[in-house]
């Protein structure tokens, strides 16, 4: 019986010290600090050749839903730096034309999903229109909702990165929270790019024609770019991003983003001050 015992106590003895070895290498994929994962998953998608995605975007104001500001989108990402981006209808179909759209909206009398079409691709760093659409409308949502620039922004702003505790087998769930000041500040750079885009083009040939018409116009402008940029000073903005993570690659498999936009000096309908929520999702899908 001593015989039996001594050689249990060198199995177990054994197993014991195999464990470490053992976990050492589960350790290399799950068992990373979460911004870690968040700089692997960065670099894995950088180094993927493709994916295709499809995504919405929403806004509530003091809780109640914008339906003119509802989008749903998809696109593919190909030779690591092009990206294709459409608007979809909320069943999955996809407007062929903006023509179309408004024909639609005349023949139903109700508001139709304006057909978008973008093709960008990054150059010396910048991400870049692959071309000019004359009919395309200045404040094209799209380019905004490139989902490499939004995952590629992960790792230049003041972030703090956390994991989730309930993420389902194979997956791991990231909550990616920007200081208040970062996200002030990304709001402010997106409402002035989108203020630009909309300036009068005094070289129009429209514009020349009528002095008077464009001095009235860029005086407009100007009065509303003061005006958001006193908004930008009064606001507060809190922004977080969820990231699912494929495990098994090191890709993302969805990424969420939830801002919140409280003005303290608007009652609004919400005590405190009204809100605005913009929500964002995409989900990426057929790696290559």
């Amino acid at each position: 019986m001593r015989t039996i015992n001594i050689r249990r106590m060198m199995i177990l003895s054994g197993v014991l010290l195999l464990c470490p070895i053992l976990n050492t290498g589960c350790a290399r994929i799950n068992d990373k600090p979460a911004a870690e994962v968040l700089h692997l998953v960065l670099a894995g998608m950088a180094g993927s050749d493709g994916v295709s995605f499809e995504g919405a975007s929403s806004l509530l104001l003091d809780g109640n839903p914008s339906p003119e500001a509802e989008l749903y989108y998809g696109g593919t990402v190909s030779d690591h730096n092009k990206v294709s981006l459409y608007t979809l209808l909320p069943d999955g179909g996809i407007p062929q034309t903006a023509a179309q759209a408004g024909e639609n909206k005349l023949k139903s009398g109700s508001a139709a999903t304006p057909a978008y079409y973008t093709k960008l691709e990054k150059k010396n760093g910048e991400w870049t229109l692959l071309q000019k659409d004359s009919a395309a409308p200045p404040d094209n949502p799209l380019p905004a909702l490139n989902p490499l620039r939004q995952l590629e922004d992960l790792e230049n702003l003041e972030i703090e990165v956390s994991e989730e505790a309930s993420a389902a087998r194979g997956t791991k769930v990231l909550r990616i929270e920007l200081s208040e000041p970062e996200a002030g500040r990304q709001l402010a750079a997106e409402l002035e790019g989108q203020m630009e885009a909309i300036r009068p083009d005094k070289s129009s040939s429209e514009l020349k024609e009528s002095g008077k018409r464009a001095d009235a116009l860029q005086l407009l402008w100007e009065q509303k770019n003061k005006e958001l940029q006193q908004k930008l000073k009064e606001v507060s903005v809190q922004t977080v991003y969820y990231l699912k993570v494929d495990t098994k690659r090191n890709l993302p498999k969805r990424l969420t983003c939830t801002r919140r936009v409280n003005d303290p000096g608007d009652r609004g309908t919400v005590a405190g001050g009204a809100e605005e929520i913009y929500l964002t999702e995409v989900n990426f899908y057929g790696y290559r």
